[in-house]
């Protein structure tokens, strides 16, 4: 069974490898167009950039779930995270 700390470890090293490829993406967002097809278009960078960016997205919406179910098992009481709910 995983212990709190160890779980907000494993979160942080994913938030922090989630901050180094929003840099790729926050590229992409300053590119015009033209700019943009000419380096991705039929580039499976981009492809890996996404892929990445989803799945980092995915690990980290699964360790706070798991954090939550954690501390709702040592508080009894609910915890607010919902990974279903969107906005």
């Amino acid at each position: 069974m995983e212990t709190p700390g160890s779980l907000i470890d494993k979160l942080i090293t994913v938030d922090l490898k989630m901050w180094n490829n929003q840099e790729a993406l926050y590229k992409i967002r300053r590119m015009t167009y033209d700019e943009f097809y000419q380096k991705y278009n039929g580039n499976e960078e981009l492809y890996a950039i996404l892929k990445k960016a989803c799945d980092l997205n995915v690990q980290r919406n699964s360790l706070i779930y798991e954090l939550d179910k954690l501390f709702e098992n040592l508080t009894g009481k609910e915890m607010a995270f919902n990974p279903h709910k969107t906005y």
